[in-house]
């Protein structure tokens, strides 16, 4: 029979016998990780798979031909001994003017009780494993990196595997596809939020007011009111708000993975003519998951300090009745 080699971790960190273990983990080496680092540290860290598709978990992954080479198409599977956290679980519903709006921000307890329910423990370094399949998926890692920073976990204890599965499969590493079925839950606790990374919507108010930066992280159709998500009944931005194209953080590299930029290339794009220079104020976009990986490139990659997300985004903001700038 297969041993279960995530269990028995679970059994052991249960016991408080992990300790010992856990006190060589390895020193992430950033905010980016590659599939080779990950493949020879995987033991050191908690490798934390998030995606919006769990039942792809046990999916095999899909390769197509081109001539005599295989290619990857779709993750499936899972990175071994990997845990697992829904994306649907990051966000939780709120009452608004009377009315439940869907993906809002967790409370401290409600963000807690996801990560133990995913058996994610305190004190051992976390790389999180998006499936890479597009660029999406990089901004559901971040929000999640976002989510356990302003939760207190310390941001040298997260980093994101570039490219994700889609990138560690086309290195060449095996994946697993047995249920993920957790017997125990884990021990990792929230502090209440960081104040220095969330802006509410006074905040924004305030921040428009004052003419400070307001940075709109969605595609630039949506910014320019040409199109919008089912999500937000209307079209159009925050009055003020300046344009951070979510097209130009991210790139797709020739196995078919999206990564993030260098930070190199991130300065360059950023001394583009009429791509606003990237100084501390606060993003948001429709639900928080665009916002947080601008956050993540500003703050996390290139180290601008200062960046605070209004989670809420234009789906909080609409639902308040609060106006729009439309073309």
């Amino acid at each position: 029979m297969k041993t279960d080699t995530r269990q028995l971790r679970v059994w052991i960190a249960a016991l408080g016998l992990g300790a010992c273990a856990w006190a060589q983990a390895a020193a992430l080496p950033g905010p980016l990780v590659t599939p080779q680092w990950l493949h020879d540290h995987a033991k050191e860290v908690q490798i934390v798979d998030i995606r919006d598709n769990v039942n792809s978990l046990t999916d095999d992954p899909k390769f197509s031909k081109t001539g005599d080479k295989k290619v990857l198409e779709q993750v499936g599977g899972y990175i071994p001994d990997a845990l697992s956290a829904n994306f649907w679980a990051l966000r939780e519903k709120r009452d608004i003017n009377g009315k439940k709006v869907d993906f809002l921000l967790p409370t401290a307890e409600e963000f807690q009780g996801v990560m133990q329910a995913s058996v994610l423990e305190p004190g051992k370094p976390i790389v999180l494993a998006p499936t890479g399949d597009d660029a999406t998926s990089l901004q559901e890692a971040a929000f999640l990196a976002w989510e356990l920073q302003l939760f207190g976990e310390p941001a040298d204890q997260i980093a994101i595997l570039d490219g994700g599965t889609h990138a560690w499969i086309a290195a060449g590493y095996p994946v697993d596809n047995d249920a993920i079925a957790p017997m125990t839950s884990g021990h990792w606790t929230a502090k209440p939020p960081r104040a220095d990374m969330l802006a509410d919507t006074a905040q924004v108010q305030a921040a428009q007011r004052a003419h400070k930066r307001l940075l709109d992280a969605r595609p630039l159709a949506q910014f320019a009111g040409l199109e919008r998500t089912p999500v937000i009944p209307v079209e159009g931005r925050l009055a003020g708000s300046r344009a951070l194209p979510a097209e130009l953080l991210y790139r797709e590299a020739a196995d078919g993975s999206w990564h993030f930029l260098t930070p190199s290339q991130y300065k360059a794009v950023f001394a583009l003519d009429g791509v606003p220079r990237p100084v501390p104020g606060i993003i948001y976009c429709n639900t928080g998951q665009y916002a947080a990986g601008a956050w993540f490139v500003l703050d996390r990659i290139m180290g601008i300090k200062g960046m605070r997300e209004y989670p809420g985004g234009m789906n909080e903001w609409v639902q308040r009745g609060l106006p729009i700038a439309a073309l």
